[in-house]
């Protein structure tokens, strides 16, 4: 099972592929907020420490948002529109 580390918060998770990160974040209590849960306003952005390539590809949501912020690095996502497929580290 895939194993997710909220780094912030110190804690780690084993989950089922294919999880949600959202779902996930509401059953441990990590500090991870969600404002629309859409992919649209961008609270929910988190930086991956490890595990890109663990995580579902970028959603049009989520490319579109990004295209109207100036500094986005390559290892940032939307965390509401994240699916876990392996082993992750998060910072919130």
């Amino acid at each position: 099972m895939p194993k997710v580390t909220f780094v912030t918060d110190n804690i780690v998770v084993e989950v089922t592929k294919g999880t949600r990160i959202q779902d996930i974040v509401e059953q441990v209590g990590a500090s991870l907020p969600f404002g629309c849960r859409m992919g649209s306003c961008g609270t929910c952005r988190v930086l991956i420490e490890h595990g890109m390539q663990n995580l579902n590809p970028k959603t049009q949501e989520e490319e579109d948002l990004f295209e109207t912020l100036t500094s986005v690095g390559d290892n940032e996502r939307l965390g509401c529109q994240l699916i876990v497929n392996g082993d992750v580290k998060i910072h919130s």
